[in-house]
């Protein structure tokens, strides 16, 4: 469990150091390692959300995606998301001007990737749909496996402006 004093030495270390995979569920903590997670990046921001998961980030963290994007931009990181489409939400997605957006449908796992150097996969409570718990991780060999994942289903997507077309 990441403890307050091991994530102090962990944003420290620019997540570098020490090496770890844990759950994180304090509340205070996962929101601090999550926002820094969307703000750390220096080269790139690999993200993929199914349904539920964008629903969460449309109501909770709207504002910081949009922040998000901005700084991306701003520095030059690569920020690409893939999405299972939500026609309610077609909206905020479209709002995304800077980030590479791209479908698929029926994604079967939330998470994103922060430079090759950090992993987290949110994980809902099923009892209330709320965002409870992440798993964090800066192991190479986890990062890699997702980093795989996303290459891989990167290959699959399809741009979104094609299926804004066909809501339209």
């Amino acid at each position: 469990m990441l403890t307050p004093c091991s994530f102090r030495k962990l944003k420290e270390s620019k997540y570098q150091f020490p090496l770890t995979t844990t759950i994180v569920n304090n509340p205070d903590i996962l929101l601090a390692i999550y926002l820094d997670s969307l703000n750390l990046p220096v080269n790139e921001l690999s993200i993929v959300w199914d349904k539920r998961m964008l629903i969460y980030i449309m109501k909770n963290y709207r504002e910081i995606i949009l922040h998000v994007e901005q700084l991306s931009k701003q520095k030059g990181i690569k920020f690409r998301v893939i999405v299972e489409l939500n026609e309610d939400i077609d909206c905020f997605l479209t709002s995304l001007r800077y980030c590479d957006l791209r479908y698929l449908d029926n994604i079967q796992e939330n998470f994103q990737i922060s430079d090759n150097r950090i992993c987290i996969i949110p994980l809902f409570n099923t009892l209330n749909e709320q965002l409870d718990q992440i798993l964090w991780s800066n192991s190479k060999y986890m990062i890699n496996q997702k980093q795989s994942l996303f290459y891989s289903l990167w290959k699959k997507t399809k741009p979104l402006s094609r299926e804004k077309d066909k809501l339209s």
